[in-house]
């Protein structure tokens, strides 16, 4: 046990000053791009990027450091990446529906149902982190109502506590099956954004196979398979084809 809380005082020695540099070279970054270096201003965040270091504000400076040079498919990419993280900032929303204006594919996506449409919006009030900790507090409130009813001696307070309960288990299944959507599409729906100016999508994965549409840098793709140096890309419209892998870079 000794041993442990020396390592874990090793680390934590580590990570202050570590985490100090970060923030100081972040506001660096800030800096060179109100100052209207966004090329220096670029390097700097993804310097930080390369250290390890993520978070939704990082990704959002840098989309707008990109926008500023003209780099409309790498500004897109990187507030997207925002979004991933933060899903209900509306500065990222608005700044990615602006710049995604900006791009020459406008696809019709396919309409959602109802229910669909409903249950994504509720997914995206959070993200994965701020569900998990929903989770936490439901069922701390729910282990604080069986406490409360075994220990308590007053009928009206059984009474509170029982039906309490059963409101914060509701709840608590609820954000478990809301946070488990959410890491799985995480996980398992990769999404690309095109960042060449202008993409042949492929019948299949050969360089001489036929042409079935063209795409442009910033248009946003659904990866469904991988082979070789290709991938099957499927748009919003429902439209698939290949693509190879240099001209598409994950979200």
């Amino acid at each position: 046990m000794k041993n442990i809380l020396t390592i874990l005082t090793v680390l934590l020695l580590f990570a202050i000053p570590a985490k100090a540099t970060v923030d100081n070279d972040f506001e660096k970054a800030n800096e060179l791009y109100k100052a209207g270096a966004y090329s220096e201003a670029i390097d700097m965040y993804n310097t930080i990027l390369a250290q390890g270091y993520t978070s939704a504000a990082l990704y959002y400076n840098l989309g707008n450091a990109y926008f500023r040079t003209d780099n409309i498919g790498a500004a897109i990419l990187n507030y997207e990446r925002a979004l991933k993280i933060n899903p209900n900032d509306e500065e990222i929303v608005q700044n990615l529906e602006y710049v995604n204006n900006r791009t020459l594919d406008k696809i019709n996506k396919v309409p959602e149902l109802f229910i669909t449409k409903w249950f994504n919006s509720v997914l995206n009030w959070f993200s994965l982190s701020q569900w998990g900790v929903i989770c936490v507090v439901f069922m701390v409130l729910l282990c604080s109502c069986v406490v409360v009813f075994f220990l308590t001696h007053s009928y009206l307070f059984k009474q509170i506590s029982f039906y309490s309960g059963l409101v914060a288990l509701l709840f608590f299944i609820l954000s478990v099956v809301n946070a488990s959507v959410v890491k799985s599409r995480i996980e398992n729906m990769k999404q690309a954004i095109v960042m060449e100016p202008t993409v042949v999508v492929k019948s299949s994965p050969e360089e001489n196979s036929a042409d079935k549409f063209i795409i442009h840098e910033g248009c946003k793709l659904t990866i469904e398979d991988n082979l070789n140096n290709w991938c099957k890309v499927k748009l919003g419209d429902g439209n698939t084809g290949w693509v190879e892998n240099n001209v598409i870079e994950n979200i």
